[in-house]
């Protein structure tokens, strides 16, 4: 087998990348380490051919954070206490990558230049998100009655009526004290729907003229789905499948990072682990031999497959192993004035699609999108989100759960508005 180079049918697509490129075989699907050993060809990336059981990969060494674990949340539990199991984490995952993802680098102009590629995709006819959707449920945020609507996990919160979208009356103020984890005033927590394999997230975001995130390569964390494969109170770090939809604070360019993540630690197979350095632990001391079977990470502890940014794979004691990988584009919003003013209201729409299951072998064609004001920062077309051992996996839960886990490094807001869930664009 072949640790670097192209398997299978590829074709090659322009791209501006300083990630590296990684060997996936397409037949028998087998999974390859992604070594380290220098950068791919700075004009190209290797696209597979999407009809097969493999997929482009743009790894990196490093990947995501990983000096923390995935905190309190392992098991199910109501309430958002820290010391409870449904509480939002403690983790650093995903997080914005110090590497930039093709078309977000800090150097380039801080507005969304459309001619910026947000991905291996960039000028395919599918960058949009599709339409027609059900709305499985909106909150305007009118009114403090979550519950009534259907929210649950000790649901609450503030709510503005002097900042707020266009033709709002109010929306949700996120309010972070000083060291603080959560909001001040509680968030509305979960809402389940019915079970589908698309979802689709839209919202109004704004935040305060002082707001710094973090003050960390990764948090806060903000909203979230979960799939039918958990209860209805699974730690969001610590499942079969959680997406993340945040904004990432880098303090020094004065910039918010628009970042995609996904989390599947509880399918990781411990017999055999690729780690952050492409290392491996276990695999009866080859990587690219070991047998894997459909009982494994779609993220990153049990190889790559599908489109990549940033990763990370790092043990959380008894043979486990949190998994992870993101997708970043920087420079989404911005300290400056222009038209990614943090302070401004901006239209946020993000997307997920399962991918296909064939002969009982996930298949990468899953779909990932967030378009920004009506501009493509992301779009993915070979994403891996389920395998054979979860082929009927769909969303049923939205988490709508800022965190962030060392604390708040000074008092600061955002706010949400007009948040609406459907199976695509209605």
């Amino acid at each position: 087998m072949r640790r670097h180079g192209a398997a299978g049918n590829a074709t090659k697509v322009p791209r501006v990348s300083s990630l590296h490129l990684c060997a996936l075989a397409a037949l028998a699907f087998t999974i390859l380490a992604c070594p380290a050993t220098g950068p791919a060809d700075s004009g190209t990336v290797l696209v597979l051919d999407a009809t097969t059981p493999s997929g482009p990969d743009a790894s990196k060494p490093g990947g995501l954070d990983a000096r923390a674990d995935p905190g309190p949340d392992a098991g199910a539990g109501p309430g958002l206490d820290a010391g409870t199991p449904s509480g939002p984490d403690a983790s650093p995952e995903p997080r914005s990558d110090a590497s930039a993802e093709p078309g977000s680098d800090a150097n380039t102009d801080p507005g969304l230049d459309a001619s910026i590629s947000p991905g291996p995709d960039a000028g395919a006819a599918s960058e949009d998100i599709p339409g027609g959707g059900t709305i499985l449920f909106r909150e305007n945020f009118d009114d403090r009655s979550f519950a009534a609507r259907g929210w649950y996990d000790a649901p609450g919160g503030t709510l503005s009526a002097t900042e707020h979208a266009p033709g709002s009356a109010s929306s949700f103020q996120c309010d972070f004290a000083a060291g603080a984890t959560r909001c001040t005033g509680g968030v509305p927590g979960r809402h389940k729907f019915p079970a589908t394999e698309s979802i689709y997230l839209s919202f109004h975001i704004k935040f305060s003229s002082n707001w710094v995130g973090s003050g960390r390569p990764y948090h806060p964390h903000m909203l979230h789905f979960l799939t039918d494969i958990d209860g209805d109170y699974p730690g969001y770090a610590n499942t079969h499948l959680t997406t993340y939809t945040e904004v990432v604070w880098d303090g020094a360019s004065g910039a918010g990072t628009a970042m995609l993540g996904l989390q599947d630690t509880l399918n990781v197979d411990p017999r055999c682990v690729l780690l952050n350095n492409d290392s491996f632990q276990g695999c009866n001391g080859d990587f690219d031999g070991f047998p894997f079977t459909e009982n494994r990470s779609v993220c990153s502890c049990n190889g790559i497959v599908g489109d990549l940014d940033g990763r990370d794979c790092f043990s959380i004691g008894s043979n486990a192993w949190y998994s992870a990988r993101s997708w970043n584009h920087r420079r989404a919003f911005t300290d400056a004035p222009g038209v990614n003013e943090k302070t401004a209201w901006h239209f946020v729409e993000v997307y997920f699609q399962m991918n296909s299951v064939q002969n009982g072998v996930g298949v990468p064609d899953g779909k990932m999108r967030w378009i920004q004001d009506g501009k493509v920062l992301h779009s993915y077309d070979h994403i891996l989100l389920r395998t054979g051992a979860h082929a009927n996996a769909r969303f049923v839960q939205h988490g709508f759960a800022p965190y962030i886990g060392d604390g708040s490094p000074t008092a600061q807001t955002f706010w949400i508005d007009d948040l609406t869930v459907a199976t695509a664009r209605p």
